[in-house]
């Protein structure tokens, strides 16, 4: 069995948002992701591009393939590029991804205190023009704030919403369940008429990225746990 690939962490680029978490500015996130997926070498491999539909206003939903030397920032990334390259680079960013933007509080015993990520996290995901949301359970009124903001933006985005449904719990070659409340979620932007592209990442001697067949919004409202039916569409690809 051949020894997989590993990607350095993108320092230069990580080092890049620090101008931007001081000021409150943004980073451009094609530029951002085109530079860490040009030192991916090899390259990621992708196939499905044909079912990236011509309205770029769908749900883009990926299991979280993360493991030693396959950060999920090269993952995040080379997906973004493909929507670059699909849809053209006259929006940034390419895709308005949802982060995990705290942690649980660190504890020492009986002693608790807050996760520097509370502070951190939040910026960087403003740097990177993301939609922030807690931790599972950790802080539901911060999330529900996000998701509310999420709705309301889903009028006028021109790009893709993307998600891991599985959280921070996802790690390579292994599906875990979506978290929950994505499956009451994901049918409010269907309402609004989002549907969704399935990716699934996998590696067979490589990286490689699979887009799925769109699923319409009408699929996802009739689905009696929409998160559910992503996450076993992504199975498939993956299997």
């Amino acid at each position: 069995m051949s020894k997989p690939i590993e990607y350095p962490i993108p320092w230069d680029q990580v080092m890049s948002l620090f101008p931007h978490l001081k000021n409150g500015t943004r980073r451009n996130v094609d530029d951002f992701s085109a530079k860490i997926v040009a030192k991916m070498q090899p390259g990621p491999h992708l196939q499905g591009l044909e079912n990236l539909p011509g309205d770029p206003r769908f749900i883009l939903v990926a299991n979280h393939y993360q493991r030693k030397g396959l950060w999920i920032i090269h993952v995040a990334s080379a997906l973004t590029q493909a929507v670059a390259e699909r849809y053209g680079r006259r929006q940034d960013p390419p895709v308005h991804w949802m982060v995990t933007a705290n942690w649980p509080p660190l504890r020492f015993g009986p002693w608790s205190m807050p996760s520097p990520g509370d502070w951190l996290l939040p910026k960087v995901a403003h740097a990177l023009s993301c939609f922030p949301v807690s931790f599972a359970g950790n802080n539901p009124a911060y999330t529900a704030s996000t998701l509310k903001r999420i709705l309301k933006s889903s009028e006028y985005l021109q790009r893709p919403i993307g998600l891991f449904p599985e959280g921070v719990a996802g790690t390579a070659g292994n599906l875990t369940d979506p978290l929950p409340g994505l499956e009451r979620f994901l049918p409010l932007l269907a309402k609004r008429g989002w549907p969704a592209v399935p990716a699934g990442i996998s590696e067979n001697g490589r990286f490689v990225i699979r887009f799925g067949s769109l699923v319409t919004a009408e699929e996802l409202l009739a689905s009696p746990n929409s998160a559910r039916l992503l996450m076993s569409r992504i199975a498939e690809m993956i299997q």
